[in-house]
This record gives C-alpha cells, sequence and structure tokens, in this order.
C-alpha cells in the first residue's frame, strides 16, 4: 500500500512510537533536526550531535539516519563547535539537495548532500553572541545563504554562495583578502534574530523584490526584500511575547501566508500579499514554539509546556478543533512532520531529553479495498 493514497477525514491525532536517536550520543542543544527524501525515495533524518564520552575532546558531527531501520548512513564532520542551527534544502533548478549548518564558533557550512555529500562552502562569520538562525534560498541560478545571531549587536547578513564559491577559487592562496559576496541587511541591525524563514513573491514584477527575507526576534518580525535590500513592513509586538522557532511561510488556497508564535501565548497568521494580519489568538499558561503544515486542511503547533499538539483548521477560519496530549514530548521545543516508511505521515520532535521521537497519527483511514478486482 502506498501511503501517497492515504485519505486524512479527521484531525490527527498522535501517540508515541520509539527513540530515533542514538543512546551513545547526545543531540546538540539545538533542539533542531530535518528531514529529506534521498535520490533512493529514502526519508533521511539529519541529526546534529556530540559525543559525550569524552567532554574534554568533544566530536562534533551530523548524523543521516535513514528512518526505515534507523541506521546512519553517513557521519558529516569537520564541525569546530557544538551545532547551533541545521536545516535542509532542495534548489528547485538543479534538483540538487543541500545541507546548511552553523555552529557557536560562528562557522556554517554547506553541503551538497546529492554530490557525495561533499562540503561545497565554509565561512567563519564573527558576531557578538553566536549565529542562531540560517537558510539557503534559491533564484534561477543562484544560491543564497542567510544568516542571523542572537548579538545585541546583530545584522543579518546574505551570502551568494556560489559567486563567493568562484572568487574564493580564483583568488591567490597568499592573499588573505575577503572576498566573499556578502550583503548586510542594515534594518535588523542590533535586533536579536531568534528565526529567519524565506517568501519568494511569484506575484511580484520586480526581480529586485521577488526575495523576501523574514526575520523573527524579540518583540518584532521585519520583512525584507533581496537584493533590494529594503525593508517593506514589520510587526511590533506587546513587551512580553517573544518570537523564537515558531513561524513558517505556507499556502492556504491561492494565498501566500505567514504564522509565528510568541513563546508565550500569541499567534498571528499574515497575510503576505497584504501584510494583513488574518488571524490574532492568545494563549494563556502555555510555551509556543514550532509549526507544522500537516496537509491542506489542518496546521498543527506544539505546546511544550503542557506537553500538547494544538491542531487548527485551515478552512474554518483557523478554529482550534483538538488538543492532542502527548506525554512523552518532554518540553519538546521543535516538531517536524515527516513521512515514515513504515508509519506513514508522523511527527518527529525534540526536547531537553536530547531525544528525537517518533509519534504516529492514529487517525489514518486506509483507501477501501475494490473486492471485485
Amino acid at each position: 500500500m502506498s501511503f501517497d493514497l492515504l485519505n486524512f477525514t479527521t484531525s490527527p491525532n498522535f501517540h508515541f512510537k520509539e527513540v530515533i536517536s542514538s543512546t551513545s550520543d547526545c543531540l546538540s542543544s539545538t533542539y533542531q533536526f530535518d528531514c529529506y527524501k534521498n535520490k533512493n525515495g529514502e526519508t533521511i533524518l539529519i541529526a546534529p550531535f556530540f559525543d559525550i564520552s569524552n567532554l574534554l575532546n568533544q566530536k562534533h558531527h551530523i548524523s543521516l539516519i535513514n528512518l526505515k531501520n534507523n541506521q546512519i548512513i553517513k557521519e558529516l564532520d569537520g564541525i569546530e563547535d557544538r551545532i547551533v542551527s541545521v536545516h535542509y534544502f532542495k534548489d528547485p533548478v538543479k534538483e540538487n539537495d543541500y545541507l546548511i549548518s552553523a555552529d557557536r564558533r560562528y562557522n556554517i557550512i554547506i553541503w551538497d548532500l546529492s554530490n557525495n555529500y561533499e562540503k561545497i562552502y565554509q565561512k567563519q562569520i564573527k558576531y557578538e553572541g553566536y549565529i542562531y538562525a540560517c537558510l539557503l534560498f534559491f533564484d534561477k541560478e543562484k544560491m543564497y545563504a542567510a544568516v542571523s545571531s542572537i548579538g545585541e549587536k546583530n545584522v543579518t547578513k546574505v551570502i551568494d554562495v556560489y559567486d563567493s564559491i568562484e572568487k574564493n577559487k580564483n583568488k591567490n592562496k597568499d592573499d588573505n583578502t575577503d572576498v566573499d559576496n556578502i550583503t548586510d541587511i542594515q534594518n535588523s541591525k542590533d535586533l536579536n534574530i531568534y528565526f529567519i524563514t524565506h517568501w519568494y513573491n511569484e506575484k511580484e514584477f520586480s526581480e529586485r523584490k521577488k526575495n523576501v527575507i523574514i526575520q523573527c526576534g524579540k518583540k518584532k518580525i521585519l520583512f525584507t526584500e533581496y537584493p533590494n535590500n529594503t525593508t517593506y513592513h514589520e510587526i511590533q509586538t506587546e513587551e512580553k511575547y517573544q518570537y523564537n522557532l515558531s513561524g513558517i511561510v505556507f499556502k492556504n488556497n491561492d494565498k501566500d501566508l505567514f504564522a509565528v508564535a510568541s513563546s508565550f501565548g500569541l499567534v498571528q497568521i499574515l497575510d503576505l500579499e497584504t501584510k494583513n494580519i488574518i488571524k490574532s489568538i492568545k494563549f494563556k499558561n502555555v510555551h509556543l514554539y514550532s509549526f507544522v503544515r500537516w496537509n491542506d486542511h489542518y496546521l498543527l503547533l506544539n505546546d511544550c509546556f503542557q506537553r500538547k499538539i494544538i491542531v487548527f483548521d485551515m478552512l474554518n477560519d483557523y478554529k482550534i478543533i483538538s488538543q492532542v496530549l502527548c506525554p512523552e514530548m518532554y518540553f519538546d521545543r521543535f516538531i517536524k512532520k515527516v513521512v515514515h516508511p513504515l508509519y506513514g505521515e508522523s511527527i518527529l520532535s525534540v526536547g531537553t531529553d536530547w531525544k528525537i521521537k517518533l509519534f504516529v497519527n492514529r487517525n489514518i483511514i486506509k483507501p477501501k479495498r475494490n473486492l471485485n478486482k
């Protein structure tokens, strides 16, 4: 049976299945991981680890784990310190799979997962504080990396990756001049950035405005066009709220939307074209973290304080239709949807116990078999 044929007519309802991550290692302190499908159609978990067997000489690496058997297929080495950010992206033109990571020594590394896991770019970016958010985005034949910090004197930097690679190839080995093509987004100066994401505005006429970098920090969200480098909109919230890992760009019918949550209980859903907040919800006694778009019907958000997954009905004005209790989510801050090869569409989560856990959906309705065939 193909899981692509599964029909979700009821809202998802999850229960704990198993721990994925290795017990011999310890997940890095980022509470982040990612997943992708390789060229063989296998679902691969991307998990940052450090070896706790030798605390004086810690080994940091990224494990690629095949979810079919939970076996490590590759370890990506050459990382100097604890990883604080790790994300997967696919080039829509070349269709290559890429991974970007950042560690506490300000190093970002980009791997080409489709080309023998080659490390294609590495750069140390000095900040006061440390890099907390990074991403890749693509425009035609170009790749860009956006990097932010939670230092008090932060500025988000955008790197033209392919151009920087070529310039470094042609540079004299004895030349210490920095030739990397890096642009500062000045409007983000002095703003602690906890989360960044990207929106490609297909309806925008100007090529200089199509790529929008969304930066979420303490009490403020900035929407900046690139390479126009103009912040055209910002959202300021109340003093008690703080935006962190909770943000997602998604489509609902023909609208491009952005859902964002404060860890202290504010959920806002914004129409990216009109810049209007179409829904605002305030919760009490919660600690909200990451969104998941489950399908065309449901949007999920986890509350790590009460160990719940909140289910929003996107087709009914984002009404909350259920709050699924998951006791095994031990203050889990980051959740992600994954198509598991054995259990179908499921949720992976990670929290303060540094274990990646699998939660499967109880409400899978299998397609009816045609007995006449």
